[in-house]
């Protein structure tokens, strides 16, 4: 039997977790390709921008990961121009490719309303490894002009920090910086302080698509952190030095950090398919393209629904890795004549970093967790993602050495 070509398009949490499930299968030319030669773990994001781990603790190098499947994956490091459906062909900016399978896995942006004066010209964002390394350097920068100031702070003694958006991206580097800012201060002995950050929240809870536990949690250790919470409050502009809200508010800011809504990747957006609201592609209930029956769509770009209730999932990375599970299990069952099945997906739970060793969560709903149970058990689940891939890069990392001697 002629094996069938498989690509998966975006190397994010969904990608990732296809290819350890369809690696397995010999009946598969499996390829990876993406734009970036690695894999960016946002979720851990906070850590490194507060100076916990380090820089190959968010990034894990694809070529060495992929050589550790041996000749089960290739990974081509290019930059996807557009499909053409009808033709089952993807287009790069390097070749044309013709795929049996295709998995679009792309992943998000921030989502940028036109409709805000000023936005796109001054915000920091942390969805990509390029902003985050960016907003890093800026703040770290700052801190260094604030010591080199010392004992001249009362001349400009505030610094604002102004996040938007009240999900979790937001509250969990909201209370990091905050965290971070307050210990470094009390710890190294210096006068300068004053950095403010305030988190802009267009609902009345925090954490609007969490539990109510979740929320209380989240912003009671918000307040112990002395973060002024906006509620109610959308930005209409933004300037150099201050955001607008409500067309007439007006917030002094040094660094906006938005995390106010996703849309779909460019190329999705671009793509000649049905979608959302949002961007994002709509699918069947096995996660296929309605025209297109040979096109599974996973993670932040495609409409995520529970098939068995019809539920619309979040975009997290553990609904990206479970709709991964949910596509990898089917076409393995259609390339071998197998009737595809349907089945519920469930969230696990969710856990939320809140500034030092602080945390909060719930698993299934049932199981409630706050403080430093919470960080710790949050901690654990990042490590067990991250620390197999960091075993597979040392895998595929001798196996090149080997084939170069």
């Amino acid at each position: 039997m002629e094996k069938k070509k498989l690509f998966i398009i975006g190397a994010g949490y969904a990608g990732i977790r296809a290819v350890s499930h369809l690696s397995k299968c010999k009946d598969i030319e499996l390829y990876l390709l993406d734009k970036n030669s690695y894999h960016y773990l946002q979720t851990d994001v906070y850590d490194y921008l507060t100076s916990q781990i380090n820089l190959s603790d968010i990034a894990i190098d694809l070529y060495t990961y992929c050589a550790s499947y041996n000749d089960a994956v290739t990974f081509l490091h290019e930059e996807v121009l557009r499909f053409d459906l009808e033709k089952k062909k993807i287009i790069t900016t390097k070749n044309r490719y013709k795929y049996d399978y295709l998995i679009i896995a792309s992943g998000a942006q921030t989502l940028l309303p036109d409709s805000i004066e000023g936005l796109k010209e001054h915000y920091h964002g942390i969805k990509s490894l390029e902003n985050a390394l960016l907003f890093k350097q800026k703040f770290e920068y700052f801190i260094y002009k604030k010591i080199e100031s010392e004992g001249k702070c009362s001349l400009d003694a505030n610094f604002n920090i102004v996040i938007t958006g009240s999900g979790l991206s937001g509250v969990e580097i909201a209370s990091e910086m905050a965290n971070y800012s307050r210990e470094f201060y009390k710890d190294t002995g210096y006068l300068c302080s004053g950095i403010n950050i305030t988190l802009i929240n267009s609902h009345e809870k925090l954490l609007p698509s969490n539990s109510a536990f979740m929320q209380e949690e989240a912003e009671k250790r918000l307040n112990d952190l002395e973060i002024n919470i906006i509620k109610n409050a959308r930005v209409t502009k933004v300037m150099e030095d201050c955001v607008i809200l409500n067309n007439s508010q007006k917030i002094d800011m040094n660094f906006l950090i938005w995390t106010a809504g996703i849309t779909s990747s460019d190329l999705v957006l671009n793509m000649d398919a049905k979608k959302n609201k949002k961007g994002q592609l709509a699918v069947d209930e096995f996660f296929r393209l309605i025209d297109h029956k040979e096109v599974y769509a996973i993670g932040d770009n495609a409409d995520m629904f529970d098939p068995a209730s019809d539920t619309r999932l979040p975009p997290t990375a553990q609904t990206a890795e479970l709709s991964a599970d949910y596509v990898s299990q089917n076409i393995l069952k259609e390339i071998s004549d197998k009737k595809l099945q349907t089945k519920s997906i469930k969230l696990q739970g969710f856990f939320a970093s809140l500034g030092g060793r602080f945390g909060c969560g719930e698993v299934m709903n049932i199981l409630k967790f706050s403080g430093k149970k919470a960080y710790f058990l949050k901690k654990f689940i990042e490590k067990s993602y991250r620390y197999p891939l960091h075993q597979r890069c040392k895998k595929g990392l001798k196996k090149i050495k080997s084939l170069m001697n």
